[in-house]
């Protein structure tokens, strides 16, 4: 072969090989941000432990860098993979797999480092609640409760107690409730319960977190987003009569028939007798329909008498229900009005 030739291709391989060794990691980037990230959580976390700091830690902007870090990292491992190469830039391949081998290079720091700073995101959750900052409280809660089960961190998992992560998810669950993330909260009441966490503000906070994500969709008219968000509420949480009757408002206003929702209301005044507004639609339904009966053009003729037996039996079914909702709540005028006519109506 002719040397200038030879030399030329030898020149073209050693160019190849080394392009292909020096080919740059797709993690780099995202280690070298996350990195930079823990370390300026690391180095503000230390100054706090100085007994005479002159120079007050910024906690917020402090926690911020922990949550930062954490998310280049995760964008980082999945990338960290470098295929392995032959002295001549080929891959090498496994022989049992027929694929080319592959090594990570960030990988093992990354692990060490997310699961070193575990508890980190506790704390980061308590500061940026205790700032207001309720959508990153509930991130930082969020990873620290989902760690220990994080399928990337292999044996380093962290060991958590299952009462320790439920009610972590139940803190996640207000955070995204006062962040106005409704659906995200009824997602992390769900997990809290699952795991047997309940207290004394757990249904409120629940019950409060379905109606804002309701009355969100149902402003959109997106019905079937309501029925979604519902179904999943009463699979979870089948004993919330609440979320059953608030099935029966979305499906009355979605098709402006209330007796395509009656069996709803009456479901849910069943399972829960105290709540006033399930009574209240029950006893409004046959409310409404002895009213519809009495201003029928073919009954207009009747005489009351006759009148009476046809729509009393009816004003007799309202009748306790509006009863019952009154007394649960004083201030329902409408339940007031109608209950009035109601008993008019059967005192005659």
């Amino acid at each position: 072969m002719n040397k200038l030739v030879l030399f030329l291709t030898c020149a073209s391989l050693a160019v190849g090989s080394a392009a292909a060794k020096d080919e740059p990691n797709p993690a780099e980037q995202f280690y070298k941000a996350g990195k930079e990230k823990f370390e300026q959580y690391d180095d503000n976390q230390a100054k706090l432990y100085l007994p005479s700091n002159n120079n007050p830690v910024d906690t917020l902007s402090m926690c911020i860098a922990l949550l930062e870090g954490y998310e280049n990292y995760v964008k980082a491992l999945p990338l960290d993979t470098i295929i392995q190469t032959n002295k001549d830039g080929s891959p090498k391949i496994d022989k049992k797999t027929g694929k080319p081998k592959t090594k990570t290079k960030y990988s093992k720091d990354i692990v060490n480092t997310i699961a070193g700073h575990h508890n980190d995101f506790s704390i980061a959750g308590s500061v940026f609640y205790g700032k207001e900052d309720y959508a990153s409280a509930a991130k930082a809660w969020t990873i620290y409760a989902s760690l220990p089960s994080a399928e990337f961190l292999g044996d380093k998992k962290p060991e958590l107690a299952d009462s320790t992560i439920a009610e972590t998810f139940y803190n996640v669950g207000v955070s995204q409730y006062f962040a106005k993330n409704y659906e995200e909260s009824i997602d992390a009441l769900g997990k809290a319960k699952k795991l047997g966490y309940a207290n004394d503000n757990f249904r409120t906070i629940l019950q409060l977190s379905v109606s804002g994500a309701v009355d969100k969709y149902m402003v959109a008219k997106d019905y079937a987003k309501c029925d979604e968000i519902l179904d999943g509420a009463i699979a979870n949480f089948p004993n919330e009569a609440m979320f059953i009757m608030f099935k029966g408002i979305v499906i009355e206003t979605e098709t402006e028939d209330i007796e395509q929702a009656i069996s709803y209301y009456k479901e849910a005044a069943e399972k829960d007798p105290t709540l006033a507004d399930a009574q209240y639609h029950v006893g409004r339904y046959y409310n409404n329909k002895a009213v519809t009966l009495m201003n029928a053009e073919e009954n207009l003729n009747l005489t009351d008498e006759e009148l009476g037996k046809i729509i009393d039996p009816i004003c007799l079914q309202a009748k306790p229900y509006l009863e019952k909702a009154v007394e649960l709540n004083a201030s329902n005028s409408e339940a007031k009005r109608m209950l009035d006519w109601v008993n008019s109506r059967l005192n005659k």
